[in-house]
C-alpha cells in the first residue's frame, strides 16, 4: 500500500515527523519546482541528510511504497520533470 505526505517546508522539524520508512522523495524550490528526485529504504533519514545540500530547497514530499516499485517510480518522475540536481539521470 502506498502513502504518500503532502508538500512540507524543507526543515529538520517537518521531516522529522514523517516515517522513516522506504520511498520516493521529491524536493522542490520555493516555486514549487521540483530540483531533486531521490528514493531510499529509510526517507525520513535520508531527506536529514540532504538539509543544506541543495541551493533553493524549500519544500520537500514523499511516497511511501517497497523498494522495487520505488525505483520505478523515482525513474519516472525525474524522466518526466528533468529535476536539475538529477540531470544526469535524464
Amino acid at each position: 500500500m502506498r502513502k504518500r505526505v503532502n508538500r512540507r517546508k524543507f526543515c529538520r522539524s517537518q521531516i522529522e515527523t514523517i516515517p522513516n520508512v522506504p520511498g520516493v522523495y521529491e524536493i522542490l524550490d520555493s516555486e514549487f519546482n521540483t530540483i531533486y528526485v531521490g528514493k531510499s529504504n529509510h526517507v525520513r533519514d535520508r531527506l536529514l541528510d540532504h538539509l543544506g545540500e541543495f541551493k533553493g530547497a524549500r519544500y520537500f514530499r514523499a511516497r511511501f511504497m517497497p523498494p522495487k516499485a520505488a525505483e520505478k517510480v523515482e525513474n519516472k518522475i525525474i524522466r518526466k520533470k528533468k529535476p536539475k540536481y538529477n540531470k544526469r539521470l535524464w
